[in-house]
């Protein structure tokens, strides 16, 4: 019976320290939306990832950390300030929030209207407004669709949502839908709605009620509109844009003195574009004075209230600084300061010479981790922002190669694999979707690469390089639900030689992607494989393959092997994990038990150190986040890493570092770069080679001789002493054997019994 325990890791590993996480990857690259500066601490930002976080910097953007997670699987926008200064507002899917700054945690959550139509699917948020801070009165504009249908329902509260009073609806008014909503700051009755377009032959205009929307008037007819902004000093002067009209109205940015009555033209000369869309207007609440306009391709500016106005124009195409501005905000400490959010970088201008300098932070999209460890020197890799990347953590130097401008429609995504054993080395497959794409080889840690293989693929599911000889690789390549397995040698890099590897088939539509590859450490000719839902094993090289194991009858056919790794420090242990939950092996695959049932376990990982730690990962899918699990004891007790301890990150890619007694995950997620979370202190408890293992080393640690003491009377034919990174530094065929000739650190000595069984012991060099 196993135990499964959510506390401290007591039973068999002590006390287990707080992990405190890191974020890992390159500030050059952020992704980050709504950059918005605390109106009364000075240096304070804040901003919403490309995901479920809140992010902050206190020292004005030179460092930024996590300030607030939202639990499920969605997007945050629209951050805004309140009226108050004292709580941020966003919205997520079908929700808006309220985040107090001072305690960091949710005050109140909005549920938006739904739409009340029959077979409708659920509402979600387009654009929000509060009138005040508690979220008393507050507008909504929503979508729904029925079918194939898309329509909009716009509603209004004045009771904390207790009561929503619908006030536009598309299908009432020519299918033109909303683009923005407003409440005037001055006058919580008076509502705005600046509609764009429609599917007949009206469209846009901003309609305006002095009653919450009981009755409409009409300005600014037959020009689709969006941005609508109000000088934070005088509520009756707004300013609004014109929205993408496709070609039916030209641009324009529009003022009112009088509250929305009558709009006069701004007279600016815009430069044509392939949208012409105005996205922001901000007025500098220190000085309305100081006005900003984001357009596609422009920035326009103003510091005397409107009565001139200068351009700053960036091509599309050629500027990589500044391409369809989201937002802006003043620094209220520095008015020649705006922080600039846009489709590519997020950028701080300077309203002085009008130049932009990238802010930077660690958090955007990334595919996949994985760990090199050599000498002690732990190397990370990650493939981001179509390139490939790399840092070595000891002196925190990060490396970036073939990465693509932020204007890329399409960048690479590079998976990457750091070779056990050889430092430096790391292949990589760059796939460009629909193109295929390259697996390729580097040996100086990423800055150059070789392709040895052509692959019309999705993606690198697996690959191992042969123990034996490490330049025999194997690779297994998805496609859709099908794929093949390669097998490459690299001995002569000008002359690459590929060999296709003819798995069985696991069903009549021949479905099946070989999701793990272990290659037996002492002949290469023993392959093992999982592929859908089984364990196959060749021993001729990939010839002739034959299912093995018993023990997996649960494992059926709706159910997959996400992954199969081997112990290092046991031959004869394979482990997979499964939708369903982790099974183990300890005679080479014949045999197999289940060790943490009802756990989708996507990725295993034994440590290289330490005998019985495996590491066991969970992925993100619609409705789950990532989490860990991990044993010290080969899966009699584990400990969880739950979702909020990792953050609620989306994450399809992780790797771990053994380091001692610590385990260190590095997670790839799609909005905070590489989060880094140490698992502190697992105490490994007493090992018992008479229960788990019939040899042992004595003495160990040890510094001359040593001996292989066999508990079973069977004796020893050979001994293989290996370093950490898999290099074979002594052989022996006697039971003792001589180690003073090897540096001092920790090696793996792998004995052959007289009964032809495989055993690995941990020796220490002193």
């Amino acid at each position: 019976m196993k135990n499964f325990t959510l506390l401290a890791f007591a039973v068999f590993s002590g006390l287990i320290s707080r992990a405190q996480t890191s974020f890992e990857a390159s500030g050059d690259y952020a992704k980050l939306q709504d950059i918005t500066y605390d109106a009364t601490v000075q240096n304070k930002l804040y901003a919403a990832t490309n995901g479920n976080h809140i992010v902050v910097s206190v020292d004005n953007g030179a460092h930024w950390d996590l300030l607030y997670s939202y639990p499920a699987n969605d997007f945050i926008k629209d951050l805004k300030l309140l009226p108050g200064n004292t709580a941020l507002s966003f919205g997520t899917y079908d929700k808006i929030h309220i985040l107090d700054l001072a305690t960091n945690t949710l005050t109140a959550s909005f549920t938006v209207p739904q739409s009340g139509v029959a077979d409708a699917g659920l509402s979600w948020l387009n654009s929000y407004d509060f009138y005040d801070a508690a979220g008393t009165t507050i507008i909504v504009d929503t979508g729904f669709s029925v079918g194939f249908g898309s329509f909009g329902k716009t509603f209004y509260t004045k009771d904390s949502g207790a009561h929503w009073d619908e006030i536009y609806y598309t299908v009432d008014h020519e299918n033109v839908f909303i683009n923005d909503v407003a409440i005037s700051p001055g006058n919580s009755d008076k509502l705005f709605l600046a509609r764009g377009n429609g599917d007949s032959d009206v469209d846009g205009g901003l309609w305006i009620s002095d009653n919450d929307g009981a009755d409409w008037t009409e300005s600014i007819s037959g020009i689709t509109l969006d941005a609508i902004s109000f000088n934070p000093s005088d509520a009756n002067d707004i300013l609004i844009g014109s929205s993408i009209g496709f070609g039916i109205h030209p641009e324009n940015l529009f003022r009112s003195g009088d509250n929305g009555v009558n709009w006069n033209i701004i007279p600016v000369t815009w430069t044509d574009e392939t949208l012409n869309n105005i996205t922001k207007i901000v007025f500098n609440p220190a000085n309305p004075d100081q006005i900003i306009v984001l357009e596609e391709n422009e920035i326009v500016r103003s510091n005397d209230g409107g009565a001139t106005w200068s351009n700053i124009v960036y091509p599309v195409g050629i500027s990589m600084d500044y391409y369809y501005g989201i937002n802006a905000s003043f620094n209220p400490f520095d008015a020649n300061q705006v922080a600039i959010t846009t489709d590519f970088y997020p950028q701080f201008l300077n309203n002085t010479n009008a130049t932009l300098t990238q802010i930077k932070a660690p958090f955007f999209n990334i595919l996949g981790t994985s760990i090199g460890k050599y000498s002690g020197d732990t190397h990370l890799y990650y493939g981001g922002q179509g390139g490939r990347q790399h840092k070595a953590i000891s002196s925190g130097v990060i490396s970036a190669y073939d990465v693509e401008n932020p204007d890329s429609f399409n960048p690479k995504k590079n998976y990457m694999f750091a070779d056990p054993a050889i430092a430096g080395r790391v292949f990589t497959y760059a796939s460009m979707g629909f193109f295929g794409g390259w697996v390729n080889v580097s040996t100086d840690y990423g800055a150059t690469t070789t392709n040895i293989l052509q692959a019309f693929a999705d993606d690198m599911q697996e690959l191992a390089v042969d123990p034996n000889n490490s330049n025999i690789v194997y690779v297994s390549l998805r496609s859709g639900e099908g794929g093949n397995v390669v097998k490459i040698d690299i001995s002569d890099l000008s002359n690459i030689i590929t060999t296709d590897i003819i798995t069985p088939e696991v069903n009549e539509f021949g479905e099946g992607v070989v999701t793990g590859i272990v290659i037996d450490p002492t002949n290469s000719d023993i392959i093992y494989i999982s592929k859908k839902n089984k364990i196959l094993k060749t021993v001729d090289g990939g010839l002739v393959w034959a299912e093995i194991g018993t023990g997996l009858e649960d494992v059926t056919s709706v159910d997959i092997i996400w992954d199969m790794a081997g112990n290092p420090l046991n031959p004869q242990q394979l482990t997979i994990g499964t939708n369903i939950g982790v099974y183990t092996s300890v005679d080479s695959g014949e045999h197999w038990s289940a060790i943490l049932p009802g756990i989708d376990a996507k990725r295993i990982k034994h440590s290289p150190l330490n005998n019985g730690v495996i590491a066991v990962t969970v992925f993100s899918t619609a409705n789950v986040n990532a989490s860990i699990a991990y044993t010290a004891n080969n899966g009699t007790d584990w400990n969880f890493v739950q979702t909020e301890d990792l953050h609620y990150v989306q994450s399809y890619g992780m790797d771990y570092d053994f380091d001692g007694t610590d385990i260190n995950a590095y997670i790839a997620t799609t909005d905070l770069g590489v989060l880094k979370y140490p698992i502190h202190n697992v105490v490994l408890g007493t090992y018992n080679p008479v229960a788990d293992n019939p040899v042992g080393i004595y003495p160990n640690p040890a510094n001359g001789a040593v001996k292989i003491l066999t508990n079973d009377g069977t004796g020893i034919t050979a001994a293989t002493v290996y370093s950490l990174t898999g290099q074979k530094v002594l052989e022996s065929q006697s039971a003792t054997f001589d180690v003073s000739n090897l540096s001092n650190g920790i090696y793996i000595v792998k004995v052959k019994s007289a009964g032809g069984k495989y055993f690995s012991e941990k020796l220490v060099k002193e």
